[in-house]
């Protein structure tokens, strides 16, 4: 990992490792890697963060670019013990955490957009897709095969489920914010950033400050999550992402696998977190994965 500064011996909490690199072409890339070389040397919680990646992965494999320290660009190594099954809904609690975390940090009014986007809301004229908010944040998922017992590495002492999270699937989590870009670095018409958002009188966080932030709101989630082995609905976790969840109850058009478009309200999460769609001809369609726009009615 070219460029990277040894572990930081003072702690960011709630992680259990922290690598910091000056640039990178993917966190996510980079930490999936890694772990694939050394899966003991990270363990659950363990995260890679970038001050600056040109080559960054969104979904459907678009590129995200950012500027030197404009961003939150860090991608986080998990080992969830949930029936793998139940994956679907980490990226909803990821991005519940960056929501949570954004809003807490800034007062900004934030949002979800099913299934990976953080919005703020209503701060800008119409886009189609969008509505009247802007994309802030992005979250982006890959779970790792499963490579057996692999937590007791050196770190394993300090991580969070020691032995607990040996054997378990891993995912990459990564996480984009936008933090400090002008209007101008931003590269489409529907993103913005916090600090464009923020009242002028609140200080926009730093980068590290807001992934501390984003990481103990998702400890917590995870924590409740595991608990409930990971039964989001009898955690209580389904009603906090739909809360926020600014899909729910609009004009939608999902955009599915394989170039089919389908149109419809969208009314709920299902219990593996997956988008309910009532069409105009009132069926119910389930959305396992795609791009989801917001739509005006009628």
């Amino acid at each position: 990992m070219a460029g990277a500064v040894p572990d930081d011996p003072s702690p960011l909490r709630p992680f259990t490792r922290v690598v910091r690199v000056v640039r990178t072409g993917s966190t996510n890339t980079d930490l999936r890697e890694a772990v694939t070389a050394d899966p003991g040397a990270w363990p659950h919680l363990s995260v890679l963060v970038a001050q600056t990646q040109d080559a960054g992965r969104g979904r459907a494999g678009r590129g995200w670019d950012t500027a030197p320290g404009t961003a939150l660009t860090a991608s986080v190594l998990l080992r969830p013990r949930v029936p793998p099954g139940r994956l679907p809904w980490l990226t909803l609690l990821a991005g519940l955490a960056v929501q949570r975390a954004t809003a807490e940090l800034t007062g900004v009014r934030t949002g979800l957009k099913w299934p990976n986007d953080v919005l703020v809301l209503d701060v800008g004229e119409e886009v189609d897709g969008w509505g009247t908010d802007r994309k802030v944040a992005g979250i982006l998922a890959e779970a790792l095969p499963a490579a057996g017992p692999h937590a007791a590495g050196p770190h394993a002492a300090t991580s969070h489920a020691g032995a607990g999270h040996a054997g378990s699937l891993a995912v990459v989590l990564g996480t984009g914010v936008n933090v400090a870009q002008t209007r101008d670095q931003l590269p489409v018409p529907w993103a913005t950033s916090l600090r464009l958002a923020a009242d002028a009188r609140v200080t926009t966080p730093g980068a590290e400050e807001l992934l501390s932030g984003v990481g103990r709101h998702l400890a917590d989630l995870l924590t409740r999550w595991e608990a409930a082995a990971g039964d989001a609905r009898a955690a209580g976790l389904a009603e906090d992402v739909a809360r926020v969840c600014v899909t729910l109850g609009r004009s939608v058009r999902a955009e599915l696998p394989g170039g089919i478009e389908v149109t419809g309200t969208a009314t709920a999460l299902d219990n593996d977190g997956h988008l309910l769609l009532r069409t105009p001809e009132g069926a119910e369609r389930t959305v396992r994965a795609g791009d989801v726009r917001h739509v005006r009615a009628g």
